[in-house]
């Protein structure tokens, strides 16, 4: 599975979100959100009110005289607003993630190399760097998604093999702050809104990710006093365990979200699959996992084979032992 120097190109985002360490964290999120904040609101006159950007971004870098000092992702906001921090109270030189993970752009020659970092160090945003430490662009999980195009390896695996089973779900009463503490707890980045807690009879109505508690948080939403019902996506973007990979991976582009639900024949959950399952089917363990299991097949095949013509060869002589001889002529008959 190799890519060419300009698809490895293309997954680097040239223009990521950058502030400075003195910037409030409120504004930093603001920005990645595309949601101006309550402050910039108030300030704005009704008539000139802009729509909503629609640049998301799921991480700011924080950059002083073109030095990468941190990171702020949306995990980490999630994570304060679980604690319940004032946002406006902290600056990102307070709360960003360092020393952070990079990579030189003349290393960035291959995906496995991105994939094992990001693996490593459970990571899904990745500075890349030039020769004098500047910043380059931002390699994350979803521009990877972007590139990879191994049709026929998705389309050989199916759901079942890489979703999670294991789904922390809510309620739609919940509060967000209780959706939040979840994410923080289980480090995850989303939470399944279901009907009923009870594991035989959950069925999904929605889903909470961490986008929208940074979105809240932005808006100024006491997330003690939100329930999940009032924010949460829905319809549900789904999928069934028997479903290829490159379903999901389509699904996923067309749709423009980083997740799928995995639902049975009767609408219950069975499980998830995010672009994080996505990209671990095509680590280097997993192809060769995925190797000895099609050599196993091929093999247990061939054997089948061998086994049915065998019995085929038994069955064809049975019957020729078998059969009525044909007339036989008598050895003084003439053929005329």
């Amino acid at each position: 599975m190799s890519f060419s120097f300009a698809e490895l190109q293309s997954a680097i985002i040239r223009h990521p979100l950058i502030a400075s360490p003195e910037t409030r964290v409120i504004d930093a999120i603001a920005q990645m959100s595309g949601v101006q904040s309550c402050r910039q609101l108030a300030q704005t006159p009704v008539q000139s009110l802009d729509p909503p950007s629609n640049r998301h971004d799921s991480c700011v870098l924080v950059v002083d005289a073109g030095e990468v000092l941190g990171i702020l992702t949306e995990r980490d906001v999630v994570r304060l607003g679980a604690r319940q921090q004032p946002l406006e109270q902290f600056s990102l030189r307070q709360v960003m993630a360092h020393p952070i993970i990079t990579l030189p752009e003349s290393d960035f020659t291959d995906l496995l190399t991105v994939l094992n970092l990001f693996q490593q160090h459970s990571i899904r945003h990745l500075p890349i760097l030039n020769e004098h430490q500047a910043l380059v662009g931002l390699v994350t999980q979803e521009s990877l998604r972007h590139i990879c195009r191994p049709i026929d390896l998705l389309r050989l695996r199916l759901v079942s093999e890489v979703m999670t089973h294991q789904v922390v779900c809510a309620t739609p009463d919940d509060s967000l702050l209780t959706i939040a503490r979840q994410m923080a707890e289980h480090r995850i980045s989303s939470v399944v809104i279901v009907k009923s807690q009870e594991t035989d009879s959950r069925t999904p109505l929605g889903i909470l990710t961490e986008r929208d508690i940074v979105q809240c948080q932005v808006l100024g939403f006491n997330l003690d006093q939100y329930k999940a019902k009032q924010v949460m996506s829905t319809p549900l973007f789904t999928v069934q365990a028997t479903d290829s990979l490159w379903t999901v991976q389509q699904a996923m582009q067309e749709n423009f979200i980083r997740r799928m639900v995995v639902t049975g024949e009767a609408g219950e959950l069975q499980g998830i699959v995010t672009q994080t399952n996505l990209l671990n089917a095509l680590n280097p363990l997993e192809l060769y996992n995925l190797t000895k299991v099609l050599e196993e097949k091929v093999a247990r095949l061939e054997a089948e084979n061998i086994s049915l013509l065998q019995n085929r060869a038994v069955e064809l002589e049975q019957q020729v032992e078998s059969a009525p001889l044909p007339f036989k002529r008598s050895p003084d008959e003439k053929n005329y």
